[in-house]
């Protein structure tokens, strides 16, 4: 349903499902990431009125998941670009060697899937859910 592609890297299309709603890809060697291309594969549309919800996470100095609302794809806007390089170090010096990013699928806020998809927190996603 969903691919991620960070430059120099293979393209990621193997995102693990958390919950019935909840994908999660990780992004190991965080070092040399700046920006991270998100996009549906194509191959199962969201159904009407869905979208999907792209966090991504960082551990902080404490190893605690930090999640951030990054932005959304809908079958309207199917990929997006997210510049992460300044994210991950405003919040800590040591943000660990992984991140991760959580597609949450759930209903937008308008009535067209170009709208905003509302701030639904990823609680339960990723390192949590397992």
């Amino acid at each position: 349903m969903f691919g991620c592609l960070v430059a120099g890297r293979l393209v990621q299309t193997a995102a693990q499902q958390v919950a019935e709603d909840k994908f999660v890809f990780d992004l190991p060697d965080y070092e040399n990431i700046n920006h991270v291309v998100v996009f549906m594969l194509g191959t199962i549309p969201f159904p009407e009125g869905m979208g999907g919800s792209v966090y991504f996470s960082y551990p902080d100095s404490n190893g605690v998941p930090v999640w951030q609302l990054l932005g959304f794809v809908t079958n309207g806007k199917p990929s997006a670009i997210f510049k992460i390089s300044g994210l991950k170090s405003v919040h800590t010096e040591d943000v660990g060697q992984l991140l991760q990013f959580c597609f949450i699928i759930c209903s937008l806020s308008g009535p067209d899937d170009t709208k905003s998809i509302g701030n639904v927190h990823p609680s339960k996603c990723g390192s949590e859910m397992v």
